[in-house]
């Protein structure tokens, strides 16, 4: 303070009145001085506050006051809580925004057109990416499921084969199932449908989103077991083979087969599923994350490790008993006798696919020879004779204007049901163009069978290769016919159900329909145009049943000894063909067979028509078409 108070008398302050001191206060602060406060000595209150208290000991007698205190520790803690809570949602936020950024998005679009999965522009899966999966993804898919059942699902060796296995670890059984599921026929069928219908044409990516996560959530479970998963084939073949005591080669190419498909599916196939995944979400999801299993819906317990030695085999067949054996017995004896029989529409179709012996079919429909290379047991092959038959004999239908078919609405929206039609039956060239690679893998085939070369190693990865593929096409093949039928037969059930119910959109069911003089050869000429459509539907239902669930479905390209005897009467055993009681007469004699056929029609054809004659007397032009030209209910 003394430095203050020199300056205060060298200024004179003292001498100076009020006036004088205003002004010279007034020239410090324009100059730039500022106000400094002189400190107040510390009062004896400050220095008692400022000590810390003394720590006296609480007795431990509760008092009313610790309710308070807890009360308000407990309010710290929830506002701790919120604050982690508000914390954890910023920094959510802050990785959506990281993985959803320009650069992140840039990244999966490089990545996806450098896979040949997408373009860059666009989130469209190519027609290439497509057509890979729907050959080389389908086909180790279905050998998986294949191996599996081999393994899993034989009733004489799967228990004993299990119990082994679970010696070793019982993770090794609960794999193979896992492996067995990761094949979904309704699945795959939606994955691959739209390029069987339009091959050049990319598939939007949202049509396939769904089925293409489910599929890549069971490869995403078990990814990180991909060689204990192989072990687990290979070790259970070894067994396989202790307990059949068939020759080892035998086991040695299945286990090389599955292995190598397991290779397909994990190293080719897992990392681009992936990147659709990533493409579908817009979002650069590091592969393995917590966020990737979130979206996947990945529980605890979809994952492998659940299983305990000695529990069910799951995806197989249960550990039975020698009562469980006689009890699964009957129950199949009782189903047998309790099989529901066919729809007459059903019944009725597969008389009109059963008219021809295959001999037939071929003078029909290959009279040059051209598919002599194919066995006459050929699913594929059999499949496109019965297309090209209902193409010769029944499609017109859908195509000729001789049938008036009017336009129609469906909840306010106009259909044209004729250019509907049109439209599907323009799919019928997928159909051949598929069969034509097929056919081509076929050739190469035999080429490969006449000259394997000198390295039997190479030619037989060679052989194994061409006869994946060929199961492959003729799946594909297959698909593609079946797809025809289902939507052809739907299509003309429109027709059917208005011309029992409305009557609106057929205007001429009951005119006789006489065919021009090239095609008056054809089974349906000169008939009601409602008998031609039910015909016509019957054949396409029946064909359908084949390929979806009968003779002409299932992993092997070619028909077995059993089904060829009921299909065709052909006892493989000799070569010899017996009559068949469905088969009716010669080529020659196709007139007189259509006629018989509808004069006895009447217990299997539904729609009543075959009782009708070129004349219109005996309709009713109240009600043309019987009751029973559709089974009660929903048909389907």
């Amino acid at each position: 303070m003394g430095d203050f108070d020199n300056t205060k008398r060298a200024i004179g302050v003292g001498k100076l009145d009020d006036s004088a001191r205003k002004d010279m206060f007034n020239k410090f602060v324009n100059a730039g001085g500022e106000i400094i406060k002189e400190k107040q000595p510390p009062k004896e209150d400050d220095t008692k506050k400022s000590r810390p208290e003394p720590k006296v000991r609480q007795s431990t007698v509760s008092r009313g006051g610790d309710d308070s205190r807890s009360g308000s520790r407990g309010g710290n803690q929830n506002k701790s809580d919120s604050g982690n809570t508000k914390s954890q949602a910023d920094s959510k936020a802050q990785y959506e925004k990281e993985i959803s950024s320009f650069s992140a998005r840039f990244g999966i679009k490089l990545k996806c057109w450098l896979a040949r999965v997408t373009s860059f522009g666009s989130s469209d899966l190519t027609p290439k990416f497509m057509h890979d999966f729907s050959i080389r993804a389908k086909q180790a898919l279905i050998e998986l499921q294949y191996s599996g059942n081999e393994l899993l699902a034989n009733q004489q060796y799967s228990p004993q084969l299990s119990k082994a296995l679970d010696k070793i670890n019982p993770l090794l059984v609960e794999l193979l199932a896992m492996g067995q599921k990761l094949y979904n026929g309704p699945e795959l069928t939606d994955i691959t449908d739209p390029i069987m219908v339009a091959p050049e044409s990319p598939v939007a990516i949202e049509r396939v989103k769904n089925p293409i996560f489910a599929l890549f959530k069971r490869m995403y479970i078990l990814y990180p077991y991909q060689e204990t998963l192989k072990k687990s084939f290979v070790q259970a073949y070894d067994e396989l083979q202790k307990l059949e005591g068939k020759p080892s080669l035998i086991y040695a190419n299945k286990k090389r087969k599955v292995t190598q498909e397991i290779d397909n599916l994990f190293e080719g196939f897992f990392d681009r599923l992936y990147l659709v995944v990533l493409r579908a979400e817009n979002k650069n999801i590091p592969l393995i994350s917590r966020y990737m299993e979130n979206l996947l819906g990945i529980n605890p317990e979809d994952r492998p490790g659940q299983r305990k030695s000695g529990e069910n085999v799951p995806g197989g067949k249960e550990l039975e008993s020698k009562d469980s054996k006689k009890e699964e017995e009957n129950k199949e004896e009782d189903k047998k006798e309790e099989e529901i029989p066919l729809s007459k529409e059903q019944a009725y179709g597969l008389r009109l696919m059963q008219m021809y012996s295959i001999p037939k079919l071929r003078k029909k429909f290959d009279p040059k020879n051209e598919y002599a290379n194919i066995p006459d047991s050929d699913k594929a092959l059999l499949a496109l004779f019965y297309f090209y038959e209902f193409d010769d004999e029944y499609s017109f239908v859908m195509t000729t204007k001789k049938i008036d078919i009017k336009p129609g609405s469906v909840n306010g929206v106009k259909v044209d049901y004729r250019q509907k039609m049109l439209d599907i039956y323009e799919g019928t060239r997928t159909i051949i163009d598929q069969f034509r690679i097929y056919n081509d893998i076929l050739r190469e085939l035999e080429k490969h069978k006449a000259n394997p070369g000198a390295n039997y190693i190479e030619a037989s990865k060679k052989l194994t290769g061409i006869e994946q593929k060929r199961t492959g096409q003729s799946r594909t093949v297959r698909l593609a016919i079946k797809e025809f039928s289902l939507k052809s037969r739907d299509s003309l059930l429109v027709l059917i159900k208005d011309m029992k119910g409305k009557k609106e959109i057929v205007a001429n069911m009951n005119d006789v329909l006489t065919l021009d003089s090239m095609e008056s050869r054809k089974r349906l000429n000169k008939k009601p145009v409602k008998q031609c459509i039910m015909e016509s539907y019957c054949y396409l239902m029946a064909l359908y049943d084949r390929l979806e669930t009968g003779d002409l479905f299932g992993g092997l390209v070619e028909l077995t000894p059993d089904q060829m005897k009921s299909s065709f009467g052909v006892d493989v055993g000799n070569g010899t063909v017996e009559s068949s009681g469905t088969e009716l007469a010669d080529l020659d004699k196709e007139t007189n067979e259509s006629e018989t056929m509808n004069q006895t029609s009447n217990d299997t054809e539904s729609t009543g028509a075959s009782d009708v004659s070129t004349n219109e007397e005996n309709d009713s032009s109240d009600d043309p078409l019987d009751d029973d030209i559709l089974p009660s209910g929903n048909p389907f």
